[in-house]
């Protein structure tokens, strides 16, 4: 069901918003409540409704800003389609878009159900180029845009035991970085966020344990995370890189042969559990 509120708002334009996807929680709220923060009407977009109307009524009062919510499986095949159409028919300007929404599993490529691969393909990677495209030209014809793909440090080498995982990062880099070449001069720009381990709770949804890169590495905030990729959006950059860790494995990856960098990746990884 799609809330929006009668709220009185402040913000810079009455007529546009800005759309992030995984908005219920971790980085996702975080970059809600930055935008809000400075002044953006929003619409929030997962699948827990009730966290997404909670949002809501902190967001509006606090901030002045409209908030929609709705609630959505961007994993479902044709999800992105239907949220773009819902927010066409609604006359929603979208100018600002975060593709926040995905997830990892720790597991052999073999062993896990070919759904969930296929799920993971889906949000990860289908979704967020479908949503990238339809706002994106969108935003290209208004001659003003941005989005923010959230990517990961796993873009930049092979992961064994997250393979899907780690190519589904890669292609969002990818893609991000591509596209935001192509759209120079265009008023829009793409920025792929790649942070590093992030204490989100993404390692206990990934049925992360023993060894893994949550350990190795104390993890980033949401907030410290979210604060970086929204300044960097801003900006116009085609990259964000976080913190130090996720420059180093950058550079590391650059130099080290894909052999040595695929077997770091697997010991970081640890052993999945059947």
């Amino acid at each position: 069901m799609v809330q929006q509120s009668a709220v009185s708002h402040t913000n810079r334009s009455n007529e546009s918003y800005a759309l992030i996807t995984g908005a219920s929680g971790g980085i996702g709220y975080e970059f809600a409540r930055i935008f809000a923060h400075d002044g953006h009407n929003l619409i929030l977009v997962a699948r827990n409704a009730k966290k997404l109307n909670d949002i809501r009524e902190y967001l509006e009062p606090k901030y002045g800003v409209s908030v929609i919510t709705l609630p959505a499986d961007l994993s479902a095949p044709n999800a992105a389609t239907k949220l773009y159409k819902e927010t066409r028919h609604r006359k929603l300007a979208v100018d600002h878009l975060v593709n926040n929404a995905g997830f990892g599993d720790l597991s052999g490529f073999l062993d896990r159900d070919l759904s969930r691969h296929e799920q993971m393909a889906q949000l990860n990677m289908v979704t967020l180029m479908q949503l990238t495209y339809l706002y994106g030209r969108d935003m290209r014809d208004a001659g003003f845009g941005r989005i923010l793909n959230v990517s990961s440090v796993a873009s930049m080498a092979a992961g064994p035991n997250m393979a899907m995982y780690y190519a589904s990062k890669a292609f969002v880099r990818s893609l991000s970085e591509a596209v935001h070449e192509e759209l120079r001069g265009t008023g829009v720009t793409v920025t792929a966020l790649c942070p590093g381990p992030v204490s989100t709770g993404f390692e206990k949804a990934a049925q992360m344990s023993g060894q893994n890169f949550f350990t190795l590495a104390k993890p980033a905030t949401p907030a410290h995370v979210a604060e970086y990729g929204y300044r960097k959006m801003l900006r116009g950059s085609a990259l964000a890189y976080p913190n130090l860790i996720v420059h180093a494995a950058n550079i590391g990856a650059r130099l080290a042969p894909r052999s040595l960098s695929r077997k770091m990746c697997k010991w970081v990884n640890g052993i999945p559990q059947k």
